[in-house]
C-alpha cells in the first residue's frame, strides 16, 4: 500500500476549480514533485495534504488513515515554506527545537534531537547563530532541520529554493537529494521550475488547470510526453503539427504545413489521415553548414534567423525554405570558438526519423 493516497480530491474557489478530482499515490521513501505553472493547483494540493486547507470532496490517506478533518498539528506531516518562516529573534538551535517544545518533549531529548537534525543538514557548529547571520542556503537548511526534528512521515516543501541564486540553487538541489536519501523520509516537493523537478524527483506529477496531465519518471516525462501541454512545458520542444500521410513498417510520413513530409516513428494505432503533433527536442537536431544525405534522417535547408548564446551551448532558430522555424541546440565544444554560426548563415538541419515523439490530437 502506498504511503500517501490522494483519492478524487477537489477544491473550488467559487467557480474556479483549483484542484479537479485528482487521484494519485506516493510511495514511502519517494522524492515526489508536483510541477506546473502558477495557478495549476499544485500549492493548493500541498496545503490540503498539510491541513492548511480542506478539500470540498475526496480523501487524503496517510498509511490508510484519512487526514481530512484532522488539524495540521495532529498530522505526522511537516512543511518547509518558500520564505523559510524562521523566528528572527531565536538562535538556530531554538528555531529547530521550537516544535519539540510545543509538543512538550523532555529537554534532554530535545537537545539530542536538535544535534541530530543539525548533523543531518550539515550545520553542526551553527547552533548559536541567528537567522540574519546565515546565508540563504543555510537558512533553508535550518528550515529543513526544524521540519525533520519532529520525525514526520512526510515532508512537504513549497518552492523552498526559489529565493536562491542559480548557483546556490544547484548546490542545494544536490544537498536535498543526498539528505532525502540519508533520512529516508518521503518528500513531496512543489515547484514551477522544470529543470529542478527533473533533477530532484523519482516521479513527477505535471499539473495544469487543476488536473494531472502526466505522472511518470522524469526521463519518461521529458522523452515521452503524453500531451501537448507536457511537451511544451517541460524544457524546450519543437511542436510540428501535421497529418499522417503514409505508414510503412516502423516509419511513417507526416504532412507538416510549411515544412513538407517528415519521417517519424510509427505510434500505436497510426492510420493515414489522423492528425497530431510531433514533439522534437532541440538537442536531437543536427545542425551544420552541410549534412550528407541519410535515408533514415529528415533533412531540411534554411538560415539562422536568431540565436541565443548560453555559454556551454548555443540555441539556433532556423527558418526553413518553407517558412517553418526549427530550434536546434549545439554545444560550443570547439576550442577557441564561442559559436559556430551567425544570424543569416545558411545551414542544413537533420534528425533521425525516430528522434521525435508523436502525440495524437
Amino acid at each position: 500500500m502506498a504511503l500517501l493516497e490522494i483519492r478524487n480530491v477537489s477544491r473550488r474557489f467559487g467557480d474556479f476549480a483549483a484542484v479537479d478530482n485528482i487521484s494519485l499515490s506516493i510511495e514511502a521513501g519517494e522524492f515526489f514533485t508536483l510541477l506546473g505553472p502558477s495557478g495549476c493547483g499544485k500549492t493548493t494540493l500541498l496545503r490540503m495534504i498539510a491541513g492548511f486547507d480542506l478539500p470540498d470532496s475526496g480523501q487524503i490517506l496517510l498509511d490508510g488513515v484519512d487526514l481530512v478533518g484532522s488539524p495540521p498539528e495532529h498530522r505526522p506531516v511537516c512543511t518547509v515554506f518558500q520564505n523559510y518562516a524562521l523566528f528572527p529573534h531565536m538562535t538556530v538551535s531554538a528555531n529547530i527545537a521550537f516544535p519539540l517544545k510545543m509538543a512538550k518533549v523532555p529537554a534532554d531529548q530535545i537537545r539530542l534531537r536538535v544535534e541530530e537534525a543539525l548533523e543531518d543538514v550539515r550545520l553542526t557548529g551553527f547552533a548559536a547563530r541567528f537567522p540574519h547571520e546565515l546565508s540563504g542556503g543555510q537558512r533553508q537548511r535550518v528550515a529543513v532541520a526544524r521540519a525533520l526534528v519532529s520525525r514526520p512521515k512526510l515532508l512537504l516543501l513549497d518552492e523552498p529554493l526559489s529565493a536562491l541564486d542559480a548557483k546556490l540553487r544547484e548546490q542545494m538541489q544536490i544537498e536535498l537529494i543526498n539528505l532525502q536519501k540519508e533520512v529516508d523520509i518521503t518528500f513531496v516537493y512543489v515547484t514551477h521550475d522544470q529543470g529542478e523537478a527533473l533533477a530532484l524527483s523519482h516521479r513527477i506529477a505535471v499539473m495544469n488547470r487543476g488536473n494531472v496531465e502526466q505522472l511518470d519518471e522524469p526521463s519518461r516525462i521529458y522523452s515521452y510526453p503524453r500531451t501537448r501541454f507536457v511537451a511544451d512545458f517541460i524544457g524546450t520542444c519543437n511542436l510540428l503539427d501535421g497529418a499522417i500521410a503514409s505508414v510503412d513498417g516502423a516509419a511513417m510520413q507526416l504532412d507538416v504545413p510549411g515544412l513538407g513530409l517528415v519521417k517519424s516513428a510509427v505510434p500505436p494505432n497510426a492510420a493515414v489521415g489522423l492528425k497530431g503533433t510531433l514533439a522534437l527536442r532541440p538537442e536531437k537536431i543536427h545542425i551544420s553548414a552541410e549534412i550528407g544525405t541519410d535515408t533514415a534522417e529528415n533533412h531540411f535547408k534554411g538560415f539562422v534567423k536568431e540565436l541565443l548564446y548560453l555559454g556551454d551551448v548555443t540555441v539556433y532558430i532556423v527558418q526553413t525554405e518553407g517558412g517553418t522555424t526549427i530550434e536546434a541546440l549545439l554545444a560550443n565544444s570547439a576550442a577557441g570558438r564561442a559559436k559556430f554560426f551567425e544570424v543569416g548563415d545558411m545551414v542544413d538541419i537533420a534528425w533521425q526519423f525516430d528522434a521525435g515523439h508523436f502525440l495524437y490530437e
